[in-house]
């Protein structure tokens, strides 16, 4: 039987995490984790993962063994939990005998809550026998999806996972995984043998990442153009470097090492701080690229595929691909590594059926290399095929995403996306244009590439034109009033249709593919698209929906660089920039004002509080700006929208579906216009007596701290409750409570 979670359990959270509310997702596999189930969690990155396993190890007492794929991965987790007071260690190669031995009489002392292991190092008879009299409550095994050879990033150690459960039988186990079909979860289960699992799958969805997919063309100055796009206050032809506290994060994704040196190089001189990051480069050359991102030293770091699972860099404001990743699941995998903070953050794909070609020639030397079977080889193509689709079918990226995934969307617009946004254009005679290139491809017998069916469209005088004949086709000039690259454009449109596929992979040709016949009898109706025009370089100025001081904000982080120097960890393991944002928009005077901070815990508050609100008090005695504000909305129209949910009187849970916020925030803007007098009955959110309640213990107890009334409540109810009745309770509006 499944059982509830405890009110200590939120107390908890509230003090270390600072957190006072948990995601459906979330809350589901708390629950199998402290009944002791084994569990299958899908959620995100940025989602709150982690803590579906961090939480209940720290609930329960005993020791989690955590599961994590790359060294540096697990060395920013275990810094991270220290930070927030959490006892955690790992278990490595690079590990000194002195630590070892700190380590293990951590465990002896039933200290340690967290340890965590490489699936390789995990297995060896010297991890397995430091536990030997511990209490292994769990098994976390973090990037489940290296289990399947059916997603991306296949590890076949992790197969043999299946042996922890065999040498702990009594120790529940947890997979967790940001990206996994239906398929691939369902192979999850089967491999690791999970025991009647409770499978909690978070919306796929990134409603904080806006997506554009543009035509691959000059890498370089595209990639510059994005870059400029989030330097906070730059203009152009300046020095590009930035100060500490304009730094940005970005990835940059190529298809080839020779590429990622070239771009590096070319970056570097133009100004940009860049460094690269491949499997050609020492370990020590890595491993050195990796700190300098983490530790915020570079801003952008151009990688191959490699880069990216053992980043937990929290402010990545971009993710570009400057060639297509092989598959959905990488894309959202890769794609997912900007914007964990829950800020705004943009990802960019530079698309190329070149590209395309190229990654099918790797499928299948992989393929051939490895002697993998048919079925193997033909489900890659076919996400490839899907990818491509993808890229090129004129539709919302948001809903395109999520449907893959097997879930539904609900919005109509976006808001966050090329598509929903407006930057593209519906070509004017999608259809006659269609028909024209298909009966070119028809007409050359599809035996040419690309190249060769633009040059008859355009009317080129190429000498291989000549040589053929082509001239004399009637579909030769039959497009020439528009450019090269607009056909191109428009041929790998039709591609990803279906009404054309390219067979062959030395020389790629085009043929009519299975929906070609209905555009060319006219029965289908296709829609082409083009650029509309630049895309506004305010893409990357915005972090967060409500509005807060950009100057206080580059303090802050400016602090924080400095402390996290000081400590020993990485500026956004410190404290993440969602944080910063939300200091520098409500300025807090006091240590209990910053309690109301979302994600600063006890030990944070501790140890940074009153560094802090010295850093918060001299910049608004310099500016004369006061302390203690609400929140405020960055545009009218996202106002009006809350304004029209609250007054309609919408569950919170569904207005942040509506507004693709979390439901803390939703809390936030509630509590914000009761405040400024907007709302104010809060019977559809709590319910009266539950009000009265909490305003009588605020009464007796004195002042406005949230933790003395959830104790003396005995958690009976949220802290979400309790921050809106006592806003209701501030404004003196109590006795309007039916």
């Amino acid at each position: 039987m499944q059982t509830q979670i405890p009110p200590r359990f939120f107390q908890m959270l509230q003090e270390v995490w600072g957190f006072s509310n948990l995601r459906e997702s979330q809350v589901q596999a708390i629950t199998a984790a402290l009944d002791g189930n084994d569990a299958l969690v899908v959620v995100p990155t940025g989602g709150g993962k982690s803590l579906c396993y961090q939480a209940p190890a720290v609930f329960r007492g005993g020791v989690t063994i955590v599961i994590s794929p790359l060294i540096a991965l697990m060395k920013d987790q275990v810094d991270s939990l220290k930070q927030l007071g959490i006892p955690a260690a790992r278990w490595d190669s690079s590990l000194t005998p002195s630590e070892k031995r700190s380590i293990i009489s951590g465990l002896n002392e039933q200290k340690i809550r967290l340890l965590f292991a490489s699936p390789e190092r995990a297995l060896q008879k010297d991890f397995l026998d430091l536990f030997r009299g511990n209490n292994v409550h769990s098994i976390a095994i973090d990037e489940a999806h290296c289990v399947s050879q059916w997603g991306h990033d296949f590890r076949p150690e992790y197969r043999n996972l299946l042996n922890l459960r065999n040498a702990f039988p009594n120790a529940s186990m947890m997979a967790l995984t940001a990206t996994a079909t239906e398929q691939v979860q369902q192979d999850i289960v089967n491999q690791l043998q999970l025991r009647n699992p409770s499978i909690s799958v978070h919306s796929f969805d990134r409603p904080n990442l806006t997506y554009r997919i543009l035509p691959k063309e000059n890498v370089v100055e595209q990639c510059c153009r994005i870059i400029d796009r989030h330097k906070f206050n730059s203009t152009p032809n300046q020095d590009h470097s930035a100060s500490n506290d304009t730094r940005i994060g970005g990835i940059i994704y190529c298809l080839r090492r020779t590429d990622v040196d070239q771009l590096t190089t070319a970056l570097k001189q133009v100004g940009y701080s860049a460094i690269a990051y491949h499997a050609g480069l020492s370990n020590e050359e890595r491993q050195r690229a990796q700190e300098a991102f983490m530790n915020e030293q570079v801003d952008v770091v151009v990688a191959t595929i490699a880069f990216g699972m053992g980043i937990d860099r929290s402010n990545v404001r971009f993710v570009i691909h400057t060639s297509i990743p092989k598959s959905m699941e990488s894309y959202q995998q890769e794609t997912g590594r900007a914007g964990r903070d829950g800020l705004n953050s943009e990802c960019i794909l530079l698309f190329s059926m070149r590209d395309a070609n190229s990654i099918t020639k790797l499928i299948e030397k992989s393929a051939e290399e490895n002697q993998s079977s048919p079925e193997w080889i033909q489900t890659q193509l076919k996400n490839l095929q899907d990818f491509v689709a993808f890229c090129k079918t004129p539709c919302c990226r948001h809903r395109s995403i999520t449907e893959y995934f097997g879930q539904n969307y609900s919005l109509e617009n976006c808001n966050a996306c090329d598509y929903c946004l407006g930057e593209l254009d519906v070509v004017k005679n999608s259809k006659v244009i269609a028909q024209k290139i298909l009966s070119c491809v028809h007409r050359m017998g599809e035996r040419f590439g690309m190249n060769a069916i633009t040059d008859v469209l355009i009317g080129s005088n190429a000498l291989e034109i000549q040589k053929r004949g082509h001239q004399s086709l009637s579909t030769f000039g039959i497009l020439k009033e528009f450019t090269r690259k607009e056909i191109r454009n428009w041929i790998e449109q039709l591609v990803g249709l279906n009404a054309l596929c390219v067979d062959g992979q030395q020389y790629p040709v085009l043929k009519l593919g299975p929906k070609a016949k209905a555009i060319l009898f006219g029965s289908d109706t296709p829609v082409l698209t083009q650029l509309s025009g630049p895309i506004s370089d305010e893409g990357g100025k915005s972090l967060a929906r409500f509005f807060y001081d950009q100057t206080l904000f580059f303090r802050l982080r400016e602090w924080r660089h400095e402390t996290a120097s000081q400590v020993g960890v990485a500026p956004s393991i410190l404290f993440p920039d969602y944080v910063l944002a939300e200091l520098s928009a409500k300025r807090p005077s006091t240590i209990e004002a910053m309690r109301s901070i979302t994600g600063i815990g006890e030990q944070q508050l501790q140890a940074h509080g009153l560094h802090i609100l010295e850093v918060i008090q001299s910049y608004c005695e310099l500016k004369l700006v006061s302390m203690d504000q609400p929140l405020t909305f960055p545009s009218s129209a996202l106002r009006s929208s809350y304004d029209e949910l609250f007054r309609t009187a919408k569950p919170i849970a569904e207005i942040a579906t509506l507004l693709r916020v979390t439901e803390e925030t939703v809390t936030k803007y509630l509590v914000d216009a009761i405040l400024a007098g907007e709302v104010s009955n809060i019977d559809p959110w709590v319910p009266p007596d539950t009000t009265r309640q909490i305003c009588s213990i605020a009464d007796k107890l004195g002042g406005d701290r949230l933790k003395p009334i959830f104790e003396e409540l005995q958690g009976q109810t949220t802290y979400s409750a309790i921050r809106l009745a006592m806003a209701i309770r501030k404004t003196g509006a109590l006795q309007k409570v039916t």
